[in-house]
């Protein structure tokens, strides 16, 4: 079959075509070229000949192909092809025409790339929740051993205290308990 293509190509760089060979080759209807041709005229070259018909070279050829296929297998409207043949094609680029399988894959892989970074963000967040722990078992142990020293020095303080008011109640008892001195009239008198 291409080589089909390859010979009505050929035949085609040197001859001259009718709107009814455009149809044949594009395999459209000839009123649909027509209708091509006469809303986008100022877009396909061609020329007239002295019968008033209007003939195609390559270039006119290559110009009805770009508007089926944006027509048929894009489907732009008309008013779209005009923009996209105004501007060169960048208002409109073709969209290539993608099929269910590579669809799937495309979608499998933007999953798998989403999941691998959700599990490296939950490693990440493990890690972290792992760093965070360690530090507060850390601080739990330092605070543990401050209140442990802390309450040994309140209760060592605590014994001293009374340790020390146990003296002192001892000594006054001590005092109490001991004759007081007489002085040396009082000792005369007996009193």
């Amino acid at each position: 079959m291409s080589t089909d293509n390859n010979q009505v190509e050929e035949m085609n760089e040197h001859r001259e075509l009718t709107i009814k060979d455009i149809s044949e080759i594009l395999d459209e209807e000839p009123h649909t070229v027509r209708n091509w041709l006469k809303e986008l005229e100022g877009y396909i070259p061609y020329e007239r000949k002295r019968n008033n018909y209007r003939v195609f070279k390559k270039e006119g050829l290559e110009r009805f192909k770009l508007i089926k296929y944006l027509n048929r297998d894009q489907e732009y409207t008309l008013k779209e092809i005009m923009l996209y043949l105004d501007t060169g094609g960048e208002a409109f680029k073709p969209i290539p025409k993608i099929d269910a399988d590579s669809m799937l894959a495309e979608e499998m892989r933007k999953m798998r790339e989403r999941l691998d970074e959700l599990e490296q963000r939950d490693q990440e967040r493990d890690h972290l929740l792992k760093n965070i722990l360690g530090q507060l078992e850390k601080q739990n142990t330092y605070i543990q051993h401050s209140l442990k020293e802390r309450d040994e020095n309140i209760t060592a303080t605590m014994r001293e205290m009374l340790e020390g008011k146990r003296l002192i109640a001892a000594a006054k008892d001590d005092n109490q308990e001991e004759p007081k001195k007489q002085g040396w009239l009082q000792r005369l008198l007996g009193k």
